[in-house]
């Protein structure tokens, strides 16, 4: 039982922290993603170009995707990993389409959205899959 809320707490933490390191990777290597990153974080206002909209996504999905796979690692049971990816999917949810639907695009709140239940499943199944098949010496 606690390895399977460790598991649920660690996946989060790695689902959250992921999306951040990346964007900070991102901001550093462009800084004009880095003046809309802080536009948004200071005055809530996305003027972020497509392109950049589209790495926020991948980014996100990365995050899922990682914290899926951490779940995994540390979790006893699969239900840990539908747990973690509920949690994630309702938050985005609700922050996407209920609170802040009018601040982003259509498209955006749906590709951050749609995603986030099937990116922490498919990082679960990676971190089991690589644990049962080891690399061959």
């Amino acid at each position: 039982m606690v390895r399977n809320v460790f598991g649920v707490i660690a996946g989060a933490i790695v689902w959250m922290a992921g999306f951040f390191i990346l964007a900070t990777l991102l901001a550093q290597l462009w800084p004009a993603y880095g003046a809309h990153a802080r536009e948004w974080t200071q005055s809530k206002v996305f003027t972020f170009t497509a392109l950049m909209a589209c790495c926020n996504l991948l980014f996100w999905f990365i995050g899922e995707v990682g914290a899926g796979w951490t779940s995994a690692k540390i979790a006893r049971q699969h239900a840990a990993i539908w747990v973690l990816a509920i949690l994630i999917g309702g938050y985005l949810a609700t922050l996407h389409l209920v609170l802040f639907w009018s601040s982003f695009p259509w498209w955006y709140n749906l590709g951050v959205v749609i995603p986030a239940i099937p990116a922490v499943i498919l990082g679960s199944k990676l971190g089991k899959s690589l644990a049962r098949d080891p690399l061959p010496a």
